[in-house]
């Protein structure tokens, strides 16, 4: 049966602002599961993507093919890979965690999978996800809440608390369920593995981990510094689809990124930078190693201001996209 979401801007914005104040609003009557939003404890849920309306939005709307390409690259001086996700928005919206105090008093997260309010196609999806923590009271035995509708009715009936704003986000982009992600040179690809809870149903995502977030509802960008000779196409196999460096492959390029995934304050949101460079500059190419170039940081072109005698020119594009660095070999 095919589920039409609520409309997921206006809620995410008003839940923010509710979590903010510390109360949401009564939405039915005073026993608990009433409304059928919370589901008893065990309770089977349904994936979205069994829903072939659903699972056709997603797949035309999350900005990548069957199988997400690896793509060489480099940051702070040494060779990295990432992958290219598409475009993407500054927003990073509400997602919801379960969580209950430990037996060191600081909270942790309960066995429940998290909760979003919007998915691919629909208005306000955004790959990043700002992460408000939703305790869990003594009257609380396992129910499941699988929207935020049925957040805010557990919060009513004193299942949980009210919803606090956490100041950090995570990068989970939600994927069609054929969706894979290369993993090494030798073709290994991952499926996701990690699910959401979203509109009473289960939505396939991949988890990169933690991201830095501003003002709560922000997602800073790093930028990726797309190497090119003065008058030439960037160098890069994937968008010239030729072998630049004679291995075989097209999944390498020059692509410098202004910080990588070991850094703090990394992001996966990264703006595009095309910098031209000397026609002598030594790349990829004429190494004819992936791992090789005289451009392996920011720091080769920028020092603060772009180096003489090496960057010709510079544009700072409006080109906004999700690329998240590989954090361990063979997986994300």
């Amino acid at each position: 049966m095919t589920r039409t979401p609520s409309p997921p801007t206006a809620l995410a914005v008003a839940l923010v602002a509710l979590a903010a104040s510390g109360c949401l609003d009564p939405l039915v009557g005073d026993e608990v599961g009433a409304s059928g939003l919370i589901l008893p404890a065990g309770t089977p849920v349904e994936s979205a993507h069994d829903d072939p309306a659903i699972e056709r939005q997603i797949d035309q709307s999350d900005g990548v093919d069957d199988v997400v390409a690896r793509v060489h690259g480099f940051a702070g001086g040494a060779p990295i890979a990432y992958w290219d996700f598409g475009p993407a928005p500054t927003a990073a919206v509400p997602l919801f965690v379960l969580v209950r105090e430990g037996e060191g008093g600081e909270l942790e997260p309960i066995d429940h999978p998290s909760i979003i309010g919007a998915i691919p196609g629909d208005a306000g999806y955004s790959p990043f996800w700002s992460v408000l923590t939703v305790e869990v009271t003594g009257a609380y035995a396992g129910e499941l809440l699988t929207s935020f509708a049925a957040v805010q009715e557990a919060e009513r009936v004193g299942l949980v608390e009210a919803p606090v704003l956490s100041g950090q986000a995570i990068h989970c982009p939600v994927v069609a369920s054929d969706v894979t992600v290369e993993v090494g040179d030798d073709g290994e690809a991952l499926a996701a593995s990690s699910r959401f809870f979203w509109e009473g149903l289960t939505v396939d995502c991949f988890d990169f981990g933690s991201m830095p977030v501003e003002a709560g509802s922000r997602a800073p960008d790093d930028r990726r510094y797309q190497i090119r000779r003065d008058g030439s196409e960037p160098l890069s196999e994937v968008v010239r689809g030729i072998d630049l460096t004679g291995d075989g492959d097209l999944d390498d390029s020059n692509d410098v990124f202004s910080r990588g995934a070991a850094d703090g304050e990394y992001s996966p949101l990264c703006r595009t930078v095309a910098v031209a460079v000397a026609d002598d500059t030594a790349a990829i190419d004429t190494f004819a190693d992936q791992t090789m170039s005289a451009i392996r940081a920011a720091t080769d072109l920028f020092d603060p201001e772009a180096i003489e005698g090496i960057v010709v020119a510079v544009e700072i594009t409006d080109d906004l996209r999700d690329c998240p660095q590989q954090r361990e070999p063979g997986g994300l």
